[in-house]
């Protein structure tokens, strides 16, 4: 989804949404952001279900067991070129 503001001439996705959500963003991009948080209601909108989801994540960490690591190692020597540069 993308929005955009006409009077800033930028777009704006909901991925830098949630990088604002984890302070991911730049002091610039943040500004921009909140900006539009408070001109239009439909990005409004969409950061509030993304703080609600953010929050309902909690701070569990689940960690893959090495099984499953090493399948996943396995599989990408397997399929990935090796470049040689």
């Amino acid at each position: 989804m993308v929005y955009k503001n006409l009077s800033m001439k930028k777009d704006f996705t909901q991925l830098q949404l949630t990088r604002l959500i984890y302070g991911e963003t730049t002091k610039a991009e943040t500004d921009m952001l909140l900006e539009l948080v408070d001109t239009v209601p439909q990005i409004a909108n969409t950061l509030e279900v993304l703080k609600k989801g953010k929050e309902m994540l909690g701070k569990e960490r689940f960690s893959p067991s090495q099984k499953v690591i090493n399948a996943l190692l396995g599989y990408s020597a397997s399929t990935s070129p090796v470049s040689a540069s």
